[in-house]
């Protein structure tokens, strides 16, 4: 019998339990022979690619010497780790809830981010990201330095040996926006030009022309092999991730429409590069 395609909470579930694991000194002999499993079934059930027992999980909590509240969650988890779909409102901490995300992002094989109304956040620059958070008002110095550290996290991805492909898709509007100042907008733009250097970036820019981006809501594709596509919202208070086939094959039909009347790759980074200088010449005439 074939096993079960691994999901969002199952794949969470697994990380969460070799992190206790390997903090604990154990291989995976010896646990698995603590629990009367398999190697090789222990690998599977970190990996969240076989399903595990709420038992099997309270077995290994007691081994690693876990308990309270962190035990509480963590059977919580497993007692829901072979749902698909997750709509995270139990994390009220931001960094708690980008926690999925950035494991979902360092193990895809491409990543696809459409933004409607600013720049997409693995390709933001620091002083672009500030402005954002600052913006909204209600968020101290710490929780933004908090969220800064966050981001810079998933900037990491995007530079490892074995990186992502992204594919940044962004509404024309978002590339317009002055955001922090137009020398941090411009700067930001001069990044974007810089990032699609990189053989593993491209951008593609949907013109202004009444397109589907008109009515798009930002939304994240990830793609591993071997696993399901996962597509990822955020909320302001919540996040969410979509795992059924037909609502994946919904923001692919999305994607395809945007790309149909996107620029193309060396368009783009014209168009781009255009806005930035457009931007220096005011500032060195204002």
């Amino acid at each position: 019998m074939s096993e079960p395609d691994p999901t969002v909470r199952g794949q969470e579930l697994g990380e969460e339990l070799r992190g206790l694991r390997e903090a604990s000194g154990l291989s995976l002999a010896d646990v698995a022979k603590r629990i009367d499993a398999s190697a090789s079934k222990l690998s599977r059930l970190e990996t969240g690619r076989r399903a595990i027992a709420v038992e099997d999980v309270a077995a290994l909590l007691a081994i690693y010497g876990v308990n309270g509240t962190q035990r509480r969650e963590l059977l919580a988890l497993a007692r829901e780790a072979q749902r698909r779909g997750w709509w995270q409102r139990d994390r009220p901490g931001f960094a708690e809830r980008q926690r999925t995300l950035v494991s979902l992002e360092a193990k895809a094989d491409r990543i696809v981010n459409f933004e409607g109304m600013v720049i997409p956040g693995l390709l933001q620059t620091g002083e672009y990201t500030r402005a954002l958070l600052a913006a909204r008002g209600e968020l101290g110095d710490e929780e933004i330095e908090r969220r800064m550290v966050v981001r810079l996290r998933r900037h990491a991805v995007l530079r490892g040996e074995f990186a992502p492909r992204l594919l940044a898709v962004v509404d024309e509007l978002a590339l317009h926006r002055i955001v922090g100042g137009r020398d941090v907008l411009r700067r930001q733009l001069e990044h974007l030009v810089e990032s699609t250097l990189r053989p593993n970036i491209s951008v593609r820019v949907v013109p202004n022309i009444g397109t589907p981006a008109a009515s798009a809501k930002a939304f994240q594709i990830l793609e591993r092999a071997g696993a399901p596509t996962v597509v990822f919202l955020e909320n302001l208070g919540s996040s969410l991730f979509l795992e059924e086939r037909h609502e994946i094959e919904m923001y692919g039909s999305l994607l395809r429409g945007l790309l149909a009347v996107a620029l193309d790759e060396p368009e783009s980074v014209k168009f781009i590069a255009e806005l930035a200088r457009r931007l220096g010449r005011e500032a060195s005439t204002a």
